[in-house]
């Protein structure tokens, strides 16, 4: 008990200490009572040298999951390793959300005399989400704030899970914005939309105060058919404080894993502790295919510093995905649209209206605005060749 409460004590104090990955971050299981699911996961071992590991479980789920390995060893060689858990699905489980958390935890290293523990010990965990339906209609949501903007607007987001066993027929948000005096200085109304059983959307309204610069406060009322939910958000006008720099992904083949690397800067006058970056990808239907994060970052005042985060692409095929990026810091949270670009050996990030890493090498005129300017100058190279060919055919005329 000692030695487990001092493994303990080291993955607390093991801040900012990264040498293991683990992928997926998260996996969603639909809830059939009885039945059961075998899910695999990966480890990634970043550290070059041999490493000992242990796996724990907990969550409400703990006692329907079972691990295929409690504990392994990896050489200094070996960047993965591949393991599985089973689920079973409890026949009776209550409305809601049910997690269950499978730990690996990299051992710290034993001194030669008195088996005492050296070094610090740093944990991964992917996580499995088990969600009754509630009965009737029930909605689960969020409020975000995107920017604000080069014009100062910023942009209120919703999303909107149906979590019960019925439709939503009428989903829209009323949001009132109120300054750091709780005085409201403004309303607005999202768009409306409906949203079937178990599915997500979003609604959104953009805001454009002519307010001064300083704290603010959303207050949203979401409005789902005779039912109401209250959101509240805090937001800052006249400054961006975490702005996301690039991301790249390098050495990628298509079934393997994908390594994030975004470079994010901290615009703040101050330190941003506990920091991460979170990533779902959406399929053709628009669900949630993927969903992974980053470990937790502490960014030093007016610095940038680089995000990791590894994504699974097994199953995954070739074509262009949509995917937003949440950076999450306190309460706060910016969002980014996005689209991936996968292709056998590489993935370009795209962001909507411009390009977060490069892609492939592009021609020049690849850009419509130049292939304007070209037609249009070799439209007047030939206006001009035809006016100097009457101009000398009348001269000649008249020197006859």
């Amino acid at each position: 008990m000692k030695k487990i409460s001092l493994i303990l004590l080291f993955i607390l104090l093991a801040t900012n200490v990264f040498a293991i990955g683990i992928t997926p971050g998260k996996t969603d299981v639909d809830y059939n009572p009885g039945t059961s699911r075998e899910i695999e996961f990966i480890v990634i071992n970043t550290d070059a040298q041999d490493s000992d590991f242990a796996v724990l479980i907990q969550g409400d789920l703990n006692e329907s999951i079972s691990v295929s390995e409690v504990s392994f060893k990896m050489l200094a060689g070996e960047s993965e390793k591949k393991l599985k858990y089973k689920i079973d699905i409890p026949n009776s489980l209550s409305p809601g959300l049910h997690k269950g958390e499978i730990v690996v935890v990299q051992l710290p290293k034993k001194s030669g005399t008195g088996g005492a523990f050296i070094g610090a010990a740093v944990a991964v965990a992917t996580q499995v989400h088990v969600f009754v339906l509630y009965p009737g209609k029930y909605a689960e949501a969020s409020l975000d704030v995107l920017g604000p903007d080069a014009d100062g607007s910023v942009t209120f987001v919703i999303p909107v899970t149906s979590r019960g066993d019925l439709d939503l027929v009428r989903v829209r948000a009323d949001i009132d914005i109120y300054s750091s005096l709780n005085e409201k200085i403004d309303s607005v109304t999202t768009n409306q939309i409906e949203i079937k059983s178990g599915e997500r959307k979003e609604v959104a309204v953009v805001w454009k105060g002519d307010v001064p610069p300083g704290p603010y406060r959303a207050v949203a009322t979401l409005v789902y058919d005779e039912q109401t939910l209250k959101l509240e958000r805090e937001f800052d006008l006249g400054q961006q404080v975490l702005d996301v720099s690039s991301i790249v992904v390098n050495d990628f083949s298509l079934g393997g894993i994908a390594k994030f690397e975004i470079l994010v800067e901290n615009k703040w006058n101050r330190e941003l502790s506990g920091t991460y970056a979170e990533m779902q990808i959406y399929n053709n239907k628009g669900e949630v295919m993927a969903d992974f994060k980053s470990p937790t970052y502490d960014i030093s005042a007016l610095s940038k510093s680089v995000m990791v985060a590894f994504w699974d692409s097994e199953g995954v095929k070739a074509g262009v995905y949509d995917a937003t990026l949440f950076l999450r810091y306190g309460s706060k949270s910016d969002q980014r649209e996005l689209q991936l670009d996968v292709s056998n050996n590489r993935i370009n990030v795209i962001g909507i209206g411009y390009v977060i890493s490069e892609g492939s090498s592009s021609s020049l005129f690849s850009n419509p605005i130049v292939v304007v300017l070209a037609v249009g100058i070799v439209l007047l190279i030939i206006v001009n060749a035809l006016w100097f060919i009457f101009l000398r055919k009348k001269l000649k005329g008249r020197s006859k």
